[in-house]
């Protein structure tokens, strides 16, 4: 007891000495003064200046700060020392500070620290189910949609194929926007990683206006895309790859001739279930070679898989995940965007909309903030751990000023990709992750854990954000403004923090009126 306490007790002196310090080097400054320096950080931070936005963040720290502000002064300078590369100092600050009063925000950003650190890929032990919403082809009499074959999304947006009547029926949040009639035969349709619509017909593959892409296949289907936007088609007997940017077309011989009823992907893996043997195949993404195959014990129409291999399959009235069964009656077939399950009921015309989140955390990141005269907005990346971003995901997504919800209008935008090219691996995966930028060059783990690829010739220049919109304070308080994003999955909870000024929206609006 007597040298727990002791240890205690240096731990405090070591925050004492190093707040004299920061003092002693700076001089001091009054509480406005670091006020200033804070609001010039995180103009640096929405600018992707980290750099820069850490030495203010220290010089903020350096004079007088007022006490109810202190766990924002000293979160920002942990969060951006991270962001620096400088994790093992963060960490040992935050320590240092929590031993003086607990604190939610920090122990968050410790929590991504520690599962970047301790990535956990193995099997899912558990699912979390929950109903959403649900889309009806019936309302009032009016038809819209009839026995749906095929849905996709990207974003907020979702698009059913209703393949008896030859069109599309297009949606924003599960509100509908417009019916399409196409002249196709499409049994099949997609969204690719960067928000383009493709049909797939019988013999041929086919952009949103009905334009031919690919032709000759046999008996196509979809597995979908991986980084570059390359679409993979299981057809028969091969494997086809067509990047749609550079027309190139490629075949990858499958060992046997293969009756594919359903294929899916991974960033590494494609999943392909053959109706003969009852059975998923799996194989390597950029080889092709087998790898493994899971037998069914029933018979399996349709199925899905995780971004880390979970597979999930329809059954009799229920899911199975993990070896576990989860009740769904009435249902034809599914479509999974994790972690969004859409249930197809062909009778009543129905999709219905489940979260099926596993055990792996959701990493949010608010990546810039910004004003105008009347609205606030937030930038917030929503991803899995691989770095990959989360689709139609609007209903689990919040904003919260001072832990208070805060009524906000949640789109999709696609925005500019920023990368780093690196020669070999050097600093942290959480480092480059809260920096919100796609790794490429020489470090596999890099590259694969921030939704990247190797070349930046092949990196797609655009990706999904979530831009949350609300009406901000007025008038805006002098203090300091604290703003969490967060999604949250029934128990399940996960969020980013981060700050505006009374400065900063001044600054802003008077630069619109300019």
């Amino acid at each position: 007891m007597k040298v727990h306490f002791a240890k205690e007790l240096f731990r405090v002196f070591v925050l004492c000495s190093l707040i004299l310090i920061s003092v002693s080097m700076y001089g001091i400054i009054d509480e406005e003064t670091a006020r200033t320096y804070f609001t010039q950080a995180l103009e640096k931070v929405y600018a992707g200046d980290f750099k820069s936005a850490y030495d203010l963040s220290v010089k903020a720290m350096s004079g007088r700060i007022y006490v109810e502000e202190l766990p924002y002064f000293w979160y920002l300078r942990g969060r951006l020392a991270i962001a620096n590369g400088l994790v093992d100092k963060a960490l040992e600050d935050f320590r240092n500070f929590t031993l003086l009063v607990r604190n939610d925000d920090i122990d968050n950003l410790v929590g991504k620290v520690n599962y970047f650190r301790k990535l956990n890929l193995g099997p899912s032990q558990s699912f979390t189910m929950g109903y959403v919403d649900s889309i009806k082809g019936n309302v009032r009499g009016i038809e819209y949609f009839q026995t749906p074959t095929s849905l996709t999304v990207y974003g907020d947006n979702l698009v059913l194929l209703d393949q008896k009547n030859k069109r599309l029926v297009y949606f924003k949040n599960n509100k509908m926007l417009k019916i399409k009639k196409i002249s196709k035969d499409v049994k099949q349709i997609f969204y690719n990683r960067d928000g383009n619509l493709y049909l797939l017909g019988n013999k041929s593959l086919y952009d949103e206006k009905e334009q031919e892409l690919l032709s000759d296949l046999q008996v196509p289907y979809i597995a979908g895309a991986d980084r570059s936007g390359t679409i993979y088609i299981v057809d028969f007997d091969r494997v086809v790859k067509f990047n749609p940017r550079t027309k190139e077309r490629s075949n990858f011989k499958l060992p046997q001739r293969t009756f594919c009823l359903d294929a899916e992907m991974t960033i590494d893996r494609i999943y392909i279930l053959d109706a003969l043997k009852q059975k998923i195949e799996i194989f390597k993404l950029d080889t092709l070679e087998k790898v493994g195959e899971v037998s069914l014990a029933e018979k399996v129409w349709s199925f899905e898989v995780t971004p880390y291999g979970d597979l999930i399959y329809l059954g009799k009235d229920k899911l199975v995940a993990g070896g576990k069964d989860y009740p769904l009656k009435d249902v034809d077939f599914i479509e999974y965007f994790y972690p969004t399950l859409f249930a197809i009921k062909w009778k009543g015309n129905t999709v219905e909309q489940y979260t099926f989140k596993d055990d792996k955390p959701i990493f949010v990141n608010v990546l810039q903030v910004s004003f105008d005269e009347n609205s606030a907005y937030a930038y917030i990346s929503v991803e899995d751990l691989f770095g990959d971003e989360i689709h139609y995901i609007k209903y689990a997504l919040s904003m919260y000023e001072h832990d208070i919800y805060v009524p906000t209008d949640i789109y999709a935008e696609q925005k500019d990709v920023q990368h780093v090219k690196v020669e070999k691996c050097s600093g942290e995966l959480v480092s480059y992750r809260l920096q919100g930028v796609r790794v490429v060059g020489n470090c596999p783990i890099l590259t694969k854990f921030t939704g990247s690829v190797r070349n930046s010739d092949d990196l797609l220049s655009k990706k999904v954000v979530w831009i949350a919109k609300w009406v901000y304070l007025k008038p805006v308080p002098p203090g300091i403004i604290k703003l969490s994003a967060k999604v949250a999955f029934k128990e399940q909870i996960y969020y980013d923090t981060m700050f505006y000024t009374q400065k900063m929206v001044l600054d802003s609006v008077g630069k619109k009126k300019e």
